[in-house]
């Protein structure tokens, strides 16, 4: 949640948290903005077993050390029990944005173990594995390395995620692994548990103020991967979003199905109900009658990208992921053999 979020609507945070059982959130403060902060925000937050993430995000290199320290000090002092974590999210590649870094993150460091709080980062903002093993290295030798790993997924957002990543290491290489965003958090996991970081959480924020189809198929892909720990979201016109989450609770992925086709379907399942999740990618408008057989459609609860049932009659594939759920033990046939997604991230070789 932003600084706004706190000031404009605090009960809508707290409503938002009970109906969909969130029991942390992260509370985002830009370096830039820093002195609009005041700890006396989370005041009607903490009487509802909330616990927070406070994370101070990196906009540019101006010295903020001290102002960010008497953040802390003042936060720590009052509400230390709602604590659950501090995360700094570094946003340059830069040497002066790595050395901006490194000197709050130390300062961070040392609070935070005083405290017995948790340290998480470094949020990079994109797919940048190298770097990411740079970092940790950095980390590693002055005994600084986070207890959790986060990543920024937002970039994520700006493009048709389960598409292969064509440049990495090298011009076209990734197309060689199939690299899409999957195998990214499989590469980006092992780079961490090469660290002995365990823990990974993921987040999003809203470049627009809206949520995307990119943004609900990302989603999809992160929750398939199985990668993450948690996943923190944007909270403003997140009502898809947090339907899909909610959805998907306790169902494991079972594989994307007809892959290289012109569609994505993906399966999820537990004990009682198994869901595909659908699109289109390039912009198509496809008729599911081509590949599901019509009993199976009319068997179906179909909800939209905000949770809400649709008619069968108006049951159509675009680029905006719908959602089909039956039964666990109902048998799904479809008209065409679907291709299995190969899953196996074996071949992905450590970097450290």
């Amino acid at each position: 949640m932003t600084i706004e979020d706190l000031i404009e609507d605090p009960i809508g945070v707290v409503e938002m948290c009970r109906q969909h059982h969130i029991q942390d959130a992260t509370i985002l403060i830009p370096s830039n903005r820093i002195s609009e902060f005041s700890p006396t925000f989370l005041d009607d937050l903490i009487n509802h077993n909330i616990k927070f993430n406070l994370k101070l995000v990196l906009i540019d290199q101006e010295d903020i050390y001290l102002e960010w320290r008497e953040v802390l000090d003042l936060t720590l002092l009052g509400y230390q029990s709602q604590i659950a974590s501090i995360e700094i999210e570094m946003t340059g590649f830069s040497h002066q944005a790595l050395q901006v870094f490194l000197n709050i993150w130390a300062m961070t460091f040392n609070i935070a173990r005083l405290k017995k709080i948790k340290m998480a980062g470094p949020s990079i903002p994109s797919f940048s594995p190298f770097f990411n093993d740079m970092v940790f290295q950095l980390l590693k030798d002055k005994y600084q390395l986070p207890d959790i790993h986060t990543m920024n997924l937002t970039n994520e957002m700006d493009k048709e995620p389960e598409l292969i990543y064509q440049n990495f290491l090298i011009p076209k290489l990734g197309k060689f692994f199939k690299f899409n965003l999957i195998k990214k958090l499989a590469l980006i996991q092992r780079i961490a548990e090469s660290f002995n970081i365990k823990t990974i959480y993921g987040a999003i924020e809203l470049k627009r103020h809206e949520i995307t189809s990119y943004t609900l198929r990302a989603i999809s892909l992160a929750i398939a991967s199985g990668r993450l720990t948690k996943l923190y979201l944007p909270y403003r016109n997140a009502e898809g979003i947090l339907f899909l989450v909610d959805r998907m609770a306790g169902m494991t992925y079972q594989g994307s199905l007809f892959h290289e086709a012109s569609f994505e379907i993906h399966h999820f399942k537990n004990e009682k109900e198994q869901m595909h999740a659908v699109w289109a990618r390039d912009d198509k408008n496809l008729n599911p009658e081509n590949f599901y057989h019509i009993e199976d459609i009319y068997a179906a609860k179909i909800y939209d990208s905000h949770g809400d049932s649709i008619e069968r009659s108006q049951f159509k594939i675009t680029d905006t992921p719908i959602y089909l759920v039956w039964r666990s033990m109902d048998p799904i046939v479809f008209i065409d053999t679907p291709k299995a997604l190969d899953l196996n991230v074996t071949n992905i070789m450590a970097l450290s």
